[in-house]
């Protein structure tokens, strides 16, 4: 695919991200083996002449690969031409962060791309936005797994779990969305078990994420002891309180240690070596922007091939266009065309 073909592939792109059409069009839906159990899957078959492959790998949302913005995205980058499987990971759908979030995209890799009637070429390109932007880079570091890759592009995603973690908990003004799915996560480590705890956390997250009017935390909330309500608040509003628990789980040894370790791609930067689009929103209030320029230059230092894009006109999961931002959209054309060029198998083959 020649500079001008994927230039305007991506205005195309960027045009449809701007639909207000969140219906499911019509798909195709696989089921995808992984070693405890299988994925549902849904197929954005290519109409004609497939471009590529493209699997889209949903961030931290309960309705993942139907989540209506996803949808969007899907359909936007079916309608260039591209075959795109979209899966829904439930483990990354029930807000769980886990080592097993990593061998269930490999998993999916390797399945997708052996299917010869989705990826004829056997390989694959990824999409992945935020957190499974990250989880997807570590998986790809497999030298096995990178062998089945054409192209990564990774939204908004961080480089060092840890310092997003710690800023998530110290700034108070950070999304709120973001730190309550993290302290679901690693709250454990400090304080142990508490369902009554943990439910109310669970809930705030889904009121957040469906903007319900009635929502499921309040007629909870009241029911619990007063010192899960007390421990909540805190959790909520105190800063101090939130690091002085972080605190205590970074003294983890072990197990814990391991899976922050594990889930920072500094610590796989080593072995990645495939071309890679960085992109960033300035506004991001979840994952800062530092984190895919540490990344980006680490990964030039080494000589991989890989493109970075920070940029006004998206935040941690949306893309808007404004007036004062509009300068801004030819450096985002150019990113999408680097990454449209790298994810075309080569040759055009039929589906």
């Amino acid at each position: 695919m020649n500079r001008l073909s994927a230039w305007i592939k991506s205005i195309h792109f960027l045009i449809g991200l701007q639909s207000k059409d969140e219906t499911l069009p019509e798909v195709r839906e696989i089921s995808i083996p992984i070693r405890n159990g299988s994925l549902r899957a849904d197929c954005y078959m290519a109409k004609s002449k497939s471009l590529g492959t493209i699997i889209t790998i949903n961030g931290l949302a309960p309705l993942g690969n139907r989540d209506p913005r996803f949808i969007i995205v899907n359909r936007s980058l079916n309608r260039l031409g591209y075959t795109v499987v979209s899966p829904f990971y439930d483990e990354i759908c029930d807000y769980k962060i886990s080592l097993r979030n990593i061998e269930d995209i490999k998993d999916s890799i390797t399945y997708i791309s052996k299917q010869k009637e989705i990826s004829p070429s056997g390989k694959v390109s990824i999409f992945a936005p935020s957190f499974s932007g990250s989880l997807s880079l570590i998986a790809v570091s497999d030298k096995v797994i990178a062998e089945r890759i054409n192209s990564v592009c990774a939204i908004g995603a961080f480089a060092n779990v840890d310092d997003v973690i710690g800023n998530l908990f110290a700034n108070q003004n950070l999304d709120e969305y973001g730190r309550m799915i993290l302290l679901l996560n690693f709250l454990p480590l400090s304080i142990g078990e508490n369902k009554s705890l943990f439910k109310a956390i669970k809930l705030a997250i889904l009121d957040n994420y469906f903007k319900y009017k009635d929502n499921l935390l309040e007629p909870y909330y009241s029911k619990m002891k007063k010192t899960d309500r007390e421990f909540f608040e805190n959790l909520k509003y105190n800063k101090d309180f939130r690091m002085k628990h972080w605190e205590i789980i970074l003294k983890k040894g072990g197990k814990n240690r391991e899976l922050l370790t594990a889930l920072s791609v500094t610590n796989h930067i080593d072995t990645l070596n495939l071309p890679i689009l960085l992109i960033h929103g300035l506004k991001d209030d979840v994952v800062p922007a530092n984190e895919s320029y540490m990344l980006h230059e680490k990964l030039q230092a080494r000589g991989v091939d890989c493109k970075l894009c920070i940029t006004n006109l998206i935040s941690h999961g949306d893309t808007g266009f404004g007036f004062k931002t509009l300068f801004e959209v030819p450096k985002l054309i150019s990113s999408f065309s680097y990454f449209f060029r790298k994810a075309y198998d080569g040759k055009l083959h039929c589906i």
